[in-house]
C-alpha cells in the first residue's frame, strides 16, 4: 500500500507483542484510531493525525483540556495590547494528536465520521477478524508495480547517532565562539 500525506487511514486493532513494545510503534489503545497520514518515513513508519472523535471519551476529554490550558496559558503570555488585535478565530488553539506506528498496522479508511469510543466495543469484538489478516505478508506487501514513494521520497529521519554526531559538532562549535 503506497502511502502519502493526507490518506485516510484506520489504525488496525491487534494484540501488542514484545516487538512493539521493543520499537514503540503500537500499543494497545491505538488500535481502531482513525487520521490522515501526515508523513511517511523511509524506516516504515508514519505519523497519523489522529482523528480526535476516534479517542476514547478520556483520552479526548484530557487531550481539550491541556488544549485549554495551552490556550489560556498561551494568551496569559500576550501583551495586552497584543490580545486586543487578535481576533476570535486567532485566539483559538487547536493541538493535534499524532501517534508514530508502522505501516504495517495501517489500513486505509473511507472517510466517513470517525468511529466513537462506543462504536470501538465492536472494534475490540472484531480485532480477532482483523488480526489474523493483518498478519499475513501478502495481503500487506507493497506493489512493486506502484512506485509512488519513489516520486514523492519521505523526509530523511536521522538516526541516533547522526543526532549524536550534529549535537557534537553543535557544542564544539559554540566552544569555538567562546
Amino acid at each position: 500500500m503506497a502511502l502519502k500525506a493526507g490518506d485516510k487511514v484506520k489504525i488496525t486493532a491487534r494484540e501488542v507483542t514484545a516487538d512493539d513494545e521493543k520499537s514503540g510503534l503500537y500499543y494497545s489503545y491505538f488500535g481502531g484510531l482513525t487520521g490522515a497520514v501526515d508523513t511517511v518515513y523511509d524506516d516504515g513508519s508514519v505519523c497519523i493525525d489522529v482523528d480526535l472523535d476516534s479517542l476514547s471519551s478520556q483520552a479526548r476529554d484530557r487531550h481539550l483540556e491541556m488544549q485549554e490550558a495551552e490556550r489560556k496559558k498561551w494568551l496569559e503570555g500576550l501583551s495586552g495590547e497584543a490580545r486586543n488585535r487578535l481576533t476570535a478565530e486567532q485566539k483559538q488553539l487547536k493541538l493535534s494528536y499524532k501517534v508514530l506506528v508502522s505501516k504495517k498496522d495501517i489500513e486505509p479508511h473511507k472517510g466517513g465520521k470517525p468511529e466513537g469510543t462506543k462504536k470501538n466495543v465492536n472494534t475490540a469484538d472484531s480485532s480477532e477478524d482483523t488480526a489474523p489478516s493483518a498478519r499475513k505478508g501478502p495481503a500487506r506487501a507493497p506493489d512493486p508495480g506502484q512506485s509512488r514513494e519513489a516520486e514523492e521520497p519521505a523526509p530523511h529521519r536521522p538516526s541516533e547517532d547522526e543526532l549524536a554526531k550534529a549535537e557534537e559538532e553543535y557544542l564544539k562549535s559554540l566552544q569555538n565562539k567562546t
